[in-house]
């Protein structure tokens, strides 16, 4: 009888002692997972096809995690907490083990973002790309002609905005983004069909109007005073088509005689417009172009607030750009 009760006793002491011991082992696995450390901003990849005790080794080789076994054995119990997703992320703060695991297991790889701004020209575009850390870069000269066929320059076919996108994502896809919304905005405008220029004349144009003003308000009636002179067959003798005609050449000042060296943008030597855009146009641009103010205007000047004069004859040209030396005098 006393030796029954004995082996009860132990039996009863043993299950105590086994439920202790998990009690320990699941509240020490639980604290391991829940064990929170500050991260400074980095990145993390995580590769298409890369094995989830791989990934968790790497945590630890970046020093993010101190051991790797709450986590396998987290993903040994639950085996969701094995499918993560493959990107770059970004981690930093205060994060514990099982936050990497949950925002791996829900995507949150990190969004990048271009913004490729109004007047910008193709070149920097390019330069950009080329730039950035996180994007693919390709040999995509081919594909980029076929793109832009039946034209030969890319400049003024893209629709200046800000992009996002993913790393590892190509140089050509993000053009071709810019690309598609050109040609989404061109779908939206009204009355281009009717329009005395052509798609692409009107984007050359506003890629003109574009460098000359950065006031919207003043767009329209900037359109207008290059309409009014090829209705007349007046020569649009604009700086910035001659600046871009000079391209390396030009340092930062035009000079009397880089207005009188031909090229095919110099305006003041050719007639009509030059033969491609010399940048990339606003959506309010080539609104501007497609809608413009209805004035007589021929020339404009600098008034020296930011700003324009417009006048309708050389006179009164001539007296506004007299006004505007004066005050840049003072």
């Amino acid at each position: 009888m006393l030796k029954s009760k004995l082996v009860r006793y132990s039996l009863v002491g043993l299950v105590l002692s086994l439920f202790a011991g998990l009690a320990y082992g699941y509240m020490h696995w639980q604290r391991a997972l829940e064990r929170e450390v500050f991260v400074e901003p980095q990145y993390f990849e995580v590769q298409p096809g890369q094995s989830f005790n791989s990934i968790v080794q790497q945590l630890k080789q970046k020093q993010l995690i101190s051991e790797t076994w709450s986590l396998k054995l987290q993903a040994k119990l639950q085996p969701k907490y094995s499918q993560l997703q493959a990107g770059l992320y970004q981690f930093s703060g205060t994060l514990a083990p099982i936050d990497f695991i949950y925002m791996m297991r829900r995507g949150r790889i990190v969004e990048f973002k271009l913004t490729f701004t109004e007047g910008s020209e193709f070149k920097q575009w390019q330069k950009m790309l080329a730039e950035h850390p996180f994007i693919e870069q390709t040999n995509y000269a081919n594909k980029l002609a076929a793109l832009i066929k039946p034209h030969k320059s890319a400049e003024g076919l893209f629709f200046p905005d800000t992009y996002s996108f993913h790393a590892r994502t190509t140089d050509f896809s993000i053009l071709k983004q810019a690309f598609d919304k050109m040609q989404q905005t061109k779908k939206l405008l009204p009355s281009i069909d009717e329009h005395e220029l052509s798609w692409y004349q009107i984007l050359i144009l506003a890629s003109i109007v574009e460098k000359e003003t950065a006031i919207v308000a003043e767009m329209p009636i900037i359109a207008s005073v290059f309409l009014n002179r090829l209705k007349i067959k007046m020569r649009l003798q604009t700086d910035p088509t001659v600046i871009y005609g000079l391209g390396d050449e030009y340092k930062g000042d035009i000079t009397r005689q880089h207005l009188k060296q031909y090229t095919p943008y110099n305006t003041y030597k050719i007639s009509g417009l030059p033969p491609t855009p010399i940048a990339m146009p606003s959506k309010a641009a080539i609104e501007a172009v497609i809608s413009p103010a209805n004035t007589k205007y021929l020339y404009f000047v600098a008034d020296g607030k930011g700003g324009h004069k417009f006048s309708t004859n050389l006179q009164q040209h001539n007296l506004a750009v007299r006004q505007y030396l004066k005050q840049r005098q003072k």
